[in-house]
């Protein structure tokens, strides 16, 4: 703890013990001199010192009047100094949990820009692992209001990204303008250069711009959104199968895609369906497409794209990115 935070604190006990003699003064004060029980003592206390002015609760003599001036004087200026104290000490105890709190997160996903795409996409995410950037105080406020942790920054700033703790963030979610979604990206992959970026795009001509800077994974609304209607037009169990998948009745069903590390095995001696419970459905090699069968080949570097449980899939993996001959 600082000079500055203890002196904070310790003013703020001062203040605090302050308000208590005065708050005591004056009922005690009230009780003995107007006779009036402790309860309308206090009440009379309190309404003097916020300055409610809701009046006198009972008649007084002059005794009375003489405390009730004394508390207005020196009462309600403790009572002030005492909220302006104790508004420092609050403010400082939160940003202390805050930074512990970013201080000690790991895996998580931070979202920049919490506008309509970012709001939806931060729904998705468990709240515990979602942080929220925005240079807006009101969709910080709302960011907060709906349960996430919100920090307020330009997040094309290095500094911005280091209050979030981007070193062991799992993956970074760009959903603001186009050119502050590349400085983003840029200032993120120099500070981590392991995290997975997706990039939301405005305008489909930036998704070159997006590939020079490696972002891992783009998507564009309006072309995506297109795509889908023509696939579902042309091939609409596809995208029923996928809905299916990405909703609730699919959550113990995912579709995953791994690197193959073992190399001259065919998927039948793999046997990865009897093994592990997941099913290959197709192969990726040398950017082509190869459908599954059971004497396929599988080669070092091949991708892989398989259905399953997490279980399955986690098992999978293991087999897959052996290097021992199996």
């Amino acid at each position: 703890m600082d000079v500055t935070t203890r002196d904070i604190r310790r003013s703020a006990v001062k203040i605090t013990i302050a308000l208590i003699l005065v708050v005591t003064f004056g009922t005690l004060s009230y009780h003995f001199i107007e006779g009036w029980d402790y309860f309308d003592s206090l009440y009379m206390t309190v309404i003097t010192i916020t300055t409610t002015g809701y009046g006198e609760i009972y008649q007084m003599d002059t005794a009375g009047r003489v405390i009730s001036m004394f508390l207005m004087f020196f009462g309600i200026g403790i009572f002030f100094y005492a909220i302006n104290s104790l508004i420092p000490l609050i403010v400082e105890r939160r940003m202390e949990m805050s930074i512990k709190r970013l201080s000690e997160i790991r895996d998580h996903f931070i979202v920049c820009g919490f506008g309509l795409m970012g709001r939806e996409i931060a729904n998705e995410l468990p709240k515990e692992k979602v942080i929220i950037i925005d240079s807006s105080a009101e969709k910080v406020n709302m960011a907060r209001e709906n349960g996430f942790f919100a920090v307020l920054g330009d997040a094309t700033e290095e500094e911005t990204l280091e209050k979030v703790n981007i070193k062991k963030a799992k993956a970074l979610i760009v959903c603001m303008s186009d050119a502050a979604n590349v400085f983003t990206i840029m200032a993120a992959k120099d500070l981590n250069p392991n995290i997975y970026t997706i990039a939301i795009i405005r305008s489909p001509d930036a998704d070159k711009k997006m590939r020079k800077i490696n972002v891992d994974f783009v998507l564009s609304p309006y072309r995506d959104t297109a795509r889908k209607v023509a696939v579902t037009l042309q091939k609409p169990a596809t995208v029923e199968f996928i809905e299916t998948i990405m909703s609730k009745r699919g959550e113990t069903l995912t579709l995953e895609k791994m690197e193959v590390r073992i190399d001259n095995k065919s998927l039948k001696e793999l046997d990865l369906r009897g093994r592990t419970g997941s099913t290959v459905v197709a192969i990726e090699r040398d950017g082509k497409m190869i459908l599954a069968e059971a004497n396929t080949i599988l080669k070092r570097g091949d991708v892989v794209y398989l259905i399953g449980s997490d279980e399955a899939l986690k098992k999978a993996e293991e087999i897959l990115s052996s290097d021992v001959n199996l």
